[in-house]
């Protein structure tokens, strides 16, 4: 009978879908989906969806459409409700995808397989010939020529050779529509020019380029370059970036042809990862350097990347893109590689990094490390035995992680240890990724620091980002029914709150009915859909009117004002054993403001004040609200 009732119950399922769109994807119940309403009277739609406290996204001026947020059942009743409008899911298209580096298939790092790892956070200086700041694939974050008498008087650390540009694509080229994707997109890359347009430096340049990138705390410097000359100077340069913890790769060299086949400066010295180059066939470039020395190879032949428009005249297509091959090409696969997994293990060293590239390259030529391929070709693993995966759950404002594996130790949120329920956490936000840190631990009781992005998928505002510190309570406040968007799509986070809107949002809190009714107060309107609301928040004495018989809900609410509404609202009697410099006990919201302090609501700001008089924002509220629903929010005691 139960195996019937599915049956019956998925049919159905599929049934609806029929009838209200032709999505691809069948949403869960009480998953909110993306709609799209088009035709009928947009009016009676709006003020549907209003009265129902369903989540529209969006009214479009030009045409008869309508984006909003619905369930399935939601939405089938929409359908019911106004037959002569098309109910449809908001359907997905592509854009003309960037090219991917041919080369990055072998090392395991196609961008869906990355995903969705990018090199985010991860600061890697290019010491090179520059890098051109002004390539349509580039995002340059800053740089620093230490050349003495040939830098540019505008950008100084332009490239004025296109070695440099070349590099950095392999890594960096953006994903953005056009050209090709480099392999870590998202690392903050820096140009540290050391070499001239000739390709040449000097050991005072490379050396300056280092120090730069000591002081400037550079993750990863990248050094497509080399020297016959064992340089005393540059050695102890790239010694001490290593025991500050910079990692630090190099080419060995394209001598591989010549009477001497030895890996070259730098990538020789003990403190530099030596990167050697193979074909597409993963045979060893014949003038690959070879050598002890040599530790990790990667794709160096015929390497299609980034150049200057100006010096791209080789390939007849003058487009910003050019093929180059050798140890120099090889050497940025192998950085950005260990851009990714630094911004996925934020917590290892340049050590360990070192080492997890090693223990996981595909062996190449005799079995184990040798001369020719090092331990052999790089490769990005997304799958280790001491990480962990979710289960997860996504709501509109929410999503719900859960786990039961014995390795899971801990996870930190916003820098606070998250608090897990039955092996479950609630995770609020907006539309985009939440870094979340994810701490494990082997048998060898070894611990594990990964870092995870949990994605949300609703709901969407173009001025709120998860990055942002009030973003968890807006989630909150959505996935509850309390809080809403404006039509353009915008949150305005750091619009004063008024009178009315503020009653709204702790009726919806407190579970008021907000059906519009008939006020005592002059200024408020029955057909106000403030008015019910303020009706109720009057009657429980969480809020007050004036005197002359006003309401003045378009009034801005202040910071004491909100102290006194959610004291009372939330009945908080106890005071705290804290001060205010601008706050005493004559002024009429002193109880209140003491009884959010005690209840861990508030701290005031970092000068000691609470600024009592200053107008509170949509943003600050929404903290505000959420800190007193939820313990989750509120401040440590």
């Amino acid at each position: 009978m139960t195996a019937m009732k599915a049956m019956v119950r998925t049919a159905l399922a599929v049934f609806i879908l029929s009838l209200i769109g032709s999505g691809t994807v069948l949403a869960s119940e009480n998953e909110k989906t993306p709609y799209m309403l088009v035709g009928g009277n947009q009016q009676e739609l709006v003020d549907y969806l209003t009265h129902e406290n369903l989540s529209i996204e969006e009214v479009y001026t030009t045409f008869p459409i309508i984006s909003a947020q619905l369930t399935l059942e939601e939405a089938t009743s929409l359908k019911t409700q106004f037959p002569a409008v098309s109910v449809q899911e908001n359907l997905d298209y592509q854009q003309t995808a960037d090219a991917e580096l041919e080369s990055a298939k072998v090392l395991g790092a196609s961008p869906s397989l990355l995903s969705p790892y990018t090199g985010a956070g991860v600061k890697v200086g290019i010491l090179d010939s520059g890098i051109d700041v002004s390539h349509r694939d580039l995002k340059v974050k800053g740089g620093f020529c230490s050349l003495s008498f040939e830098c540019a008087p505008d950008i100084s650390y332009g490239d004025d050779n296109g070695h440099g540009t070349h590099v950095a694509g392999i890594i960096a080229a953006q994903k953005n529509n056009t050209g090709l994707v480099g392999i870590a997109p998202s690392v903050d890359l820096y140009s540290i020019k050391a070499m001239n347009a000739f390709g040449s430096g000097s050991t005072e340049s490379l050396v300056s380029g280092v120090e730069w990138a000591i002081k400037n705390k550079m993750d990863i410097i990248n050094m497509s370059i080399t020297t016959d000359n064992n340089d005393v100077a540059l050695r102890t340069a790239l010694q001490t970036a290593y025991n500050k913890g910079i990692i630090i790769t190099a080419a060995a060299g394209n001598n591989g042809e010549s009477a001497n086949k030895a890996v070259l400066y730098p990538a020789k010295y003990s403190s530099v990862i030596g990167v050697g180059a193979v074909q597409n066939d993963l045979v060893k470039m014949p003038e690959s350097a070879q050598g002890p020395e040599i530790e990790i190879v990667a794709p160096g032949d015929s390497i299609l990347s980034t150049f200057p428009i100006e010096w791209d005249f080789e390939d007849g297509r003058n487009d910003g893109y050019t093929r180059l091959s050798g140890t120099s090409m090889a050497t940025p696969h192998v950085t950005a590689i260990l851009a990714l997994y630094k911004e996925r293990f934020p917590t290892k060293t340049n050590v360990e990094l070192r080492q997890l590239i090693t223990s996981t390259a595909k062996d190449l030529g005799v079995k184990g490390r040798d001369n020719l391929y090092g331990y052999g070709l790089i490769q990005y693993t997304s799958e280790f035995p001491n990480t962990i995966r979710f289960q997860t759950t996504n709501a509109t404002g929410k999503v719900t992680i859960a786990t039961t594996d014995p390795k899971f130790v801990k996870a930190e949120l916003n820098k606070k240890v998250a608090k897990f329920t039955n092996n479950q956490l609630d995770v609020y936000g907006v539309k985009g990724k939440k870094e979340m840190l994810v701490t494990t631990i082997d048998e060898q009781k070894k611990q594990t620091v990964e870092r995870q992005y949990i994605e949300l998928l609703a709901p969407a505002y173009s001025d709120v980002k998860n990055t942002q510190p009030f973003a968890d309570s807006i989630g909150f406040l959505a996935h509850n029914k309390q809080i809403k968007g404006f039509l353009d799509g915008t949150f305005r986070p750091y619009t004063a709150l008024n009178r009315g809107e503020a009653a709204v949002l702790i009726g919806r809190a407190l579970g008021y009915s907000g059906t519009p009714a008939q006020t005592k107060f002059s200024d408020v309107s029955p057909s106000s859909f403030t008015s019910g609301y303020i009706n109720a928040a009057v009657e429980a004495k969480v809020i007050t009117g004036f005197t002359d018989g006003t309401f003045r809900p378009e009034v801005n609410v202040t910071r004491a004002e909100m102290a006194i509404m959610l004291s009372k609202a939330y009945k908080l009697k106890d005071p705290a054993n804290k001060t205010f410099t601008d706050v005493s006990p004559s002024i009429a919201a002193y109880q209140a403001i003491m009884n959010l302090a005690h209840a861990n609501i508030t701290s005031g700001y970092n000068d000691g004040t609470f600024k009592p008089y200053e107008k509170i924002t949509r943003s600050d509220f929404s903290v505000f609200l959420s800190r007193a629903q939820n313990d989750q929010f509120k401040l440590a005691s």
